[in-house]
């Protein structure tokens, strides 16, 4: 099981921002991700018939949640007056990591889910947009999005527990937020240039409470396989340096099956030495 080591900051200062300042947002009651009655399938072109490969899905999912990682510090960064950019330029700079995090996110998925018809087809392997690849997803498995995880150390053990962090990004604010992405990285059309409004502290202030959202949900999270067959427990960042993932599968009375994988970072280059075990 990773050992959970210098974990992303889970707030960032924004008094480098103009009249910005870092609020928390309000805490609210967790709530499951439903499947909208509006989804719908990825074109189905043709599936591929080579059987899932558990670990290339890992090793795959572990390089992304590594950039991940680096772009939500890089988020932290901007909020914090470190790369030189002058406020509303920091947010749009904030903006472009959110929609490549998105897109982080829903490749990653479509790597672990791999087993899934949706995931299999060649439209899924050509597709691009974030909210459609997870729209599919979610038609074939409707809790394949992650969900945020507690560990708490016990006499016996760990306690595990998903869906706990109330401020953590559902799948219905992900959309939002990959939308909300897709606004700000446009200028627009003529008339709204025109009708513009200088940039405000409640636009700053969003900033940071996504940043939260962002960090709350994938600092530690799971992602559910389909029909019980297990699920990855995945921590961004590890004793190795990057991040690590364990996959619990057989469960039985009293044992479950382990197999633990690390993404080690060294001087800055990414390793992927995913050394597999199996524990009972």
């Amino acid at each position: 099981m990773p050992v959970v080591m210098g974990l992303i900051p889970s707030s960032v200062r924004a008094e480098q921002w103009a009249a910005a300042a870092c609020l928390q947002p309000p805490l609210r009651s967790g709530c499951q991700q439903r499947l909208s009655p509006s989804v719908r399938p990825l074109v189905e072109m043709s599936v591929t018939t080579e059987p899932f490969a558990e670990e290339t899905a890992v090793r795959g999912y572990l390089r992304l949640m590594h950039e991940l990682a680096i772009r939500v510090d890089l988020v932290a960064r901007a909020c914090n007056g470190e790369l030189n950019l002058s406020p509303p330029y920091a947010r749009e700079y904030c903006y472009l990591q959110f929609r490549r995090i998105c897109e982080l996110v829903a490749l990653g998925c479509l790597q672990l889910h791999g087993d899934l018809p949706a995931a299999r087809s060649s439209a899924a392997k050509k597709e691009w947009n974030a909210e459609r690849i997870m729209k599919s997803l979610q038609r074939n498995h409707p809790y394949s999005f992650p969900q945020s995880l507690t560990r708490t150390k016990t006499a016996d053990g760990w306690h595990l527990q998903a869906n706990s962090k109330p401020n953590a990004l559902t799948f219905s604010e992900f959309k939002a937020l990959y939308s909300k992405c897709g606004e700000i990285l446009h200028r627009g059309t003529i008339r709204t240039v025109e009708a513009e409004e200088p940039i405000g502290k409640p636009e700053y202030d969003e900033v940071i409470r996504w940043s939260h959202k962002v960090v709350d949900l994938l600092n530690e999270h799971v992602v559910a396989r389909a029909n019980g067959k297990g699920l990855y427990h995945i921590s961004l960042k590890t004793e190795s340096g990057g991040p690590a993932c364990s996959v619990f599968s057989g469960f039985s009375e009293g044992a479950v099956n382990v197999a633990t994988y690390n993404l080690t970072v060294r001087e800055g280059a990414v390793e992927n030495l995913a050394n597999a075990k199996s524990e009972a």
